[in-house]
Parts: C-alpha cells; structure tokens; sequence
C-alpha cells in the first residue's frame, strides 16, 4: 500500500514538473515556441520555415514581426511531402491584405467583338484608264487635276497627230474615188478599209461623218471620255506627248468603293471572308454602311504590323471619299464549349505563358499554358489547365515573384546555381 501511494507521488511530481517546464519556456521564450507551428481554424497544423517581408521577399525573419509599414510579414509553411515542387504558401490573412483573389477554370460559349479603323480606296476594279490609239501631242487639257468629275461622251482634251491627219488623207482619196466610180468594187473596198482603220484609231463614228460631208482632213481632233467617273490620277499635260503606252488619265467609279479593314495578329483567328462588317464613320452617327468581307490580304504591314481586309461598299451618292477613315466593328461566330481563362489570370514572358493556381490549403504554384484565340475578357486555353482548376486573377505577379525565389533558394541550399 505504501509502494502504491509512492508510485503515484513519483508521477504526480514528475507530470506537474514537465508541464511546469513548459508554461516556463512558453513565458520567456514565446518566440521560439511560436516559431515552430502555425495554426488557423479549420485547417491542420504546418511547419512554418521562416517569414518573409511583404513587400521584399528576400528579407526573412525566423519570427513573426511587422515591416516598418506595421504590415505583418508573411508566414512561409513548408511543402508536404504529396504536393508539387515550387508551390508556396500564403496565410489567409495575407492574401486578403494582399488582394489575391482565385476564379475558376470553365468551359463555356466563347464570343467576341472586333472594333478595329478602316480607310475608304478605290475600287480597282471599276478604275479605268483613258489613252489614244495615235501618237500625237496635247494642243488643250479641259480636266487638269485628280478630282475632276467627268461625265460619258465629254471632251478630255484636243490633241495633234500627224499620224491620224495623215489616215485621213487616205480615206478621202479613197472616197473620192468611190464618188467618181460608184460601180467599181475595188474603189468601194478601199474606202471601207480606209474607214475602219480610222475606227480603229479611236476616230468617232461622228468625225468620220464630217469628213464624208466635209471633205477636209484635220490634224487637230477632240478626245472624248469613253466612261463617267473622277480623275484618280492624270499625267497628262499641254504640249506634252501621248501615244497607246502613254495615257492620258485614269477614271474611277465612286459608286461602289473597297474599305480596308486593319486587323491586328490577335484578330486574325476569329475572322474569315464572308463576315458582316459594320461601318461608321466618327461624328456622323447617321452614317451607317454595310458590307461582307471578300478578301483577307496574305502579307503583313511591317510598319503598322496589321494585315488588311477588303470590304466592297455600295456608295451610290458617292459621301465616301478615297482616303476617308471609319470604324469597323465586327462579329464573329461563337465559339461554343471552349474551355477558358480570364485574361488578367495571363503572367506573359517572352518565352512562355503562365498562370498561377491554387493547389489546395492555401498551397500556389505556377504552371504554363498554351493559349489560343482572346476576347477582350477571356482566353482560350489549349493546355495546362483542366475545368474546375483554380487560378489567381488579382495579386498573381506577387505569387510568380515569390515561387521564383522559392525556387532559387531551394538550389542555393543544395548547393546548386541560383
């Protein structure tokens, strides 16, 4: 009996002298008792390795202390052994302070809209140029400037032509042979030769009439515009010399005219000939065009590093204007069931694309992605990431920065290169 009472004497003591030892070591040395775990509701116990400054993360501290801000440094917690190399950890606390916030990956019905500026050209295929089929010199230039509208059957210039003087000397001698002998064949088939030759020479049906009834050649005739438009450009000048490879102007037909369209690297995967294209032009709400687009160019502009598409518009009172500038918007098809990420989740390098997501219990690491087509808000995602993976949208740089310099410190230690 005396033995039993002994025995629990001899626990009793030595229980009461380990707990004092330790309610000791707790009241002078809080620190370093505190330095060892870290615990938070509802989530287990981790070692802390150390704490870091908020705003310099290669300052430690081997305890909690605040900055010169009065910010709390950030508690450090040690990788468990099941999860992925270069994670880090951030308090919750912290990551409130800090503003990081976490969305999901989804997969949903991915749209966009294009606004992009435009410039109004000539529609090539409605230019046309205007030359004579004789050598000769310019006497008289009625349009003297690019501009210039000009109307069918309109005088563009006079011109002498020693050549076309010439053919019609011939014609008249081959008519006046035919006037003294109607019956004879040979006559009549001269001058009809002779006739379309002139016609051939670009001679009006009406200068041949006024020869037949006149009877006198000119070396001086008039030019007439075969079509309707305005002068795109004009080389010709008086005194100076025209002849088939030397023309006199070019007319263009406003009634219909192209739109390039600039379409940035970014754009190019959502549009393909045969989209709708809207078109307004700055301060005029009321003006409104409509037209599809026909034709993407396969070259890029080296200066504006934007590639060009053409958009034939109907401009039947001719308001547009070559050189004029729109705004072009545009609406691609929808892209259904894509699986994306916002844009603001992108860390951009010149070599790669990261995010950086949220692995579980407050655990971040980085991860590449490869990326496809955007919208203003969202991304397209190829791979890396998987629906329901969570990843930071706000504060994502901060976590980069620190998984970079857990990263280096962990080759530092093993005696690697940082």
């Amino acid at each position: 009996m005396n033995r039993k009472l002994f025995l629990l004497i001899t626990v009793s003591l030595a229980v009461g002298a380990f707990v004092g030892a330790g309610v000791v070591r707790w009241v002078l040395f809080p620190k370093a008792v505190r330095s060892k775990t870290h615990f938070q509701p509802g989530r287990q116990a981790q070692n802390i390795l150390y704490w870091r400054n908020p705003m310099n993360p290669s300052i430690h501290a081997d305890h909690p202390m605040k900055d010169n801000m009065g910010m709390d440094y950030i508690p450090v917690y040690g990788v468990p052994a099941g999860s992925i190399k270069n994670s880090v950890s951030v308090d919750s606390r912290i990551q409130q302070t800090l503003g990081i916030k976490v969305g999901p990956v989804v997969r949903r019905t991915f749209s966009r809209t294009i606004r992009t500026a435009a410039t109004v050209t000539f529609d090539l295929r409605r230019s046309r140029t205007v030359s004579t089929r004789f050598r000769g010199w310019i006497r008289y230039l009625e349009v003297l400037a690019p501009g210039d509208v000009v109307r069918k059957g309109a005088l563009l210039a006079r011109v002498y032509s020693p050549e076309l003087a010439s053919s019609e000397k011939e014609a008249l001698i081959a008519l006046d042979a035919t006037r003294a002998d109607p019956e004879s064949k040979d006559d009549r088939s001269l001058w009809e030769a002779a006739r379309e030759r002139l016609r051939l020479l670009g001679v009006p049906d009406s200068e041949i009439g006024r020869l037949q009834k006149t009877g006198l050649p000119r070396s001086v005739l008039p030019v007439a515009s075969p079509y309707s438009g305005i002068v795109a450009t004009i080389a010709a000048r008086v005194g100076g010399e025209i002849s088939p490879d030397k023309p006199l102007m070019t007319l263009a037909d406003l009634s219909r005219v192209w739109v390039d369209v600039a379409l940035y690297s970014d754009q190019l995967a959502w549009v393909r000939s045969g989209d709708s294209v809207t078109l307004r032009i700055p301060g005029i709400p009321a003006r409104v065009y409509r037209g599809t687009l026909h034709f993407v160019d396969p070259r890029l502009n080296r200066k504006s590093r934007t590639v060009r598409a053409r958009v034939p518009v109907e401009n039947p009172d001719g308001f547009l204007k070559p050189g004029m500038y729109l705004e072009a918007t545009m609406h691609p098809d929808p892209r259904p069931d894509v699986l994306v990420v916002p844009r603001k989740a992108l860390i951009r390098t010149e070599k790669k694309t990261i995010v950086i997501t949220e692995i579980g219990r407050g655990h971040f690491r980085p991860v590449r992605v490869t990326v496809g087509v955007r919208s203003d808000h969202w991304v397209e995602v190829l791979s890396g990431l998987h629906e329901g993976d969570q990843v930071v949208v706000s504060g994502q740089f901060l976590m980069d920065a620190e998984s970079q310099f857990e990263n280096v410190s962990d080759r530092m230690e093993k005696g690697g290169r940082p």
